[in-house]
């Protein structure tokens, strides 16, 4: 095998970039332009959908939510399945991703273009038909994607070079929504209607988002870069071997919580901003701005600190750290402090364990790649990243509905706007109860056997 190095590593790395730009335009927009504000709708927002719950817990936006995630969940095993045991020409990986990159892209468009203007049954149900192909297309090019790292990182070392180099992209990419997209809305803001300023946005944003995607189409040869055979495991056997593997549900259950707290936060900086800190969308950007720039900076620390104190500590200080800070962020407006000060405080606090989030659990999960190939003999990493997108999706859905059910019963207005409080406390309690599951991980163990 040739060493995966150079452009062809800056290539494949530069991708994350590319999908997590198109994750986090629906995660930082969606919720803002489909269920606007009192007050957003007075400056001229359209409310495409109803805030009104059914059964007492369900709001429309929380059952597209919900089956999108549904539909994601059972594609991740499934695509996994597909991607380890495929001999496609093209690479087990490669075909997948080139496979999912044009309607991925297309999807995160349309979810932007509701076909009626007003409040309609209609809209829901072209949203659920939106949400669930994106999702499903968002699994077919990720899962094979970051199947590649233990394949292509041939040591810890270079998993650990990897997964570092792909937490920077993250923070491009996600800085590039997070505070670029504000920006390009209050200036097509000026020429046009709100909702036309967002479409805008969004549309350049995404295909920023397919050619960085491409990127690691063209650099990834598999034949040259990893000796990584397929395998001849079925679906569900495959599935069911994953699953039981407890020292893996470890690791899924703390890092499901980490993302709980993580999606809840990003989901709510402009609902924050608007009624708790009483600013503009714009301000949104200069939050987004020093916790990606603290988070870079923090890189370099967490990969000394991994190297000294292990993974499994680094994953406890980020879900103990990201929980009182997000408790805090609750708080902006209580406490006797500016709230513009306080939240840009909070923010850069919060750089570093959304660092830790970018960084170390791909690293472990690498590693019980490979402690499952020591003990069995097979090669499923696809399906080790798709289990735990399978999981992941349904805790994403059910983390975006709890945000739309916490807004309905509280409030999302100035005049009343205790849903937006509690939302980050809800995701508090989720990632402590991940923090207290993450110390019984058996990290020296696993690493003894990889």
């Amino acid at each position: 095998m040739e060493d995966f190095k150079g452009s062809r590593l800056f290539l494949y790395n530069l991708s994350t970039a590319g999908w997590v730009i198109l994750d986090t335009i629906w995660l930082t927009f969606a919720i803002a332009f489909l269920l606007p504000s009192q007050e957003k709708i007075a400056e001229g927002m359209i409310p495409f959908i109803s805030n009104q719950r059914f059964w007492g817990i369900i709001t429309t936006l929380g059952a597209v939510m919900l089956f999108g995630r549904i539909v994601d969940a059972l594609a991740d095993p499934l695509v996994a399945s597909w991607s380890d045991r495929s001999t496609s020409r093209w690479g087990r990986r490669r075909f997948f991703m080139l496979l999912g990159v044009l309607p991925l892209t297309l999807s995160v468009i349309l979810i932007f273009f509701p076909p009626v203007s007003y409040t309609s049954w209609l809209n829901g149900i072209y949203l659920a038909i939106v949400f669930a192909s994106y999702f499903f297309f968002f699994t077919v090019y990720v899962v094979p994607y970051l199947a590649l790292i233990p394949e292509l990182g041939h040591t810890e070392k270079v998993r650990i070079k990897i997964t570092v180099a792909q937490g920077y992209f993250s923070l491009v990419g996600s800085a590039v929504v997070m505070i670029g997209g504000p920006l390009l809305i209050a200036f097509y803001k000026q020429s046009g209607g709100y909702v036309q300023a967002y479409q805008q946005t969004v549309i350049y944003l995404a295909l920023l988002g397919f050619l960085l995607l491409m990127g690691a189409i063209v650099a990834v040869d598999e034949k040259r870069f990893s000796d990584a055979q397929p395998a001849n495991i079925p679906l569900k056997e495959s599935f069911e071997k994953t699953i039981k593997n407890k020292f893996f549900i470890i690791y899924l259950l703390a890092n499901i919580a980490l993302w709980f707290l993580f999606n809840i936060v990003r989901s709510s900086v402009i609902p924050i901003v608007i009624t708790l800190i009483r600013a503009d969308e714009a301000f949104a950007s200069n939050m987004s701005t020093i916790l990606f720039v603290f988070a870079a900076l923090c890189f370099p620390i967490i990969s000394l600190l991994t190297r000294s104190i292990g993974k499994k500590s680094i994953m406890i200080i980020g879900l103990g750290l990201f929980s009182v800070l997000s408790i805090l962020l609750s708080l902006t407006g209580l406490v006797p402090v500016n709230p513009r000060i306080w939240g840009m405080a909070i923010a850069a606090l919060m750089g570093f364990p959304a660092a830790i989030l970018m960084v170390i659990p791909n690293v472990i999960l690498s590693e019980l790649c490979d402690f499952d190939y020591h003990q069995t003999g097979e090669r499923r990493e696809a399906m080790y990243f798709g289990v735990q997108g399978f999981f992941m999706k349904l805790n994403l859905g059910l983390s975006t509905a709890s945000l739309a059910l916490l807004y309905s019963l509280f409030g999302k207005d100035i005049s009343n706007p205790w849903g937006v409080r509690l939302a980050p406390l809800l995701g508090s309690i989720v990632a402590l109860i991940g923090l207290l599951i993450m110390t019984k991980y058996p990290e020296k163990k696993i690493g003894e056997k990889s």
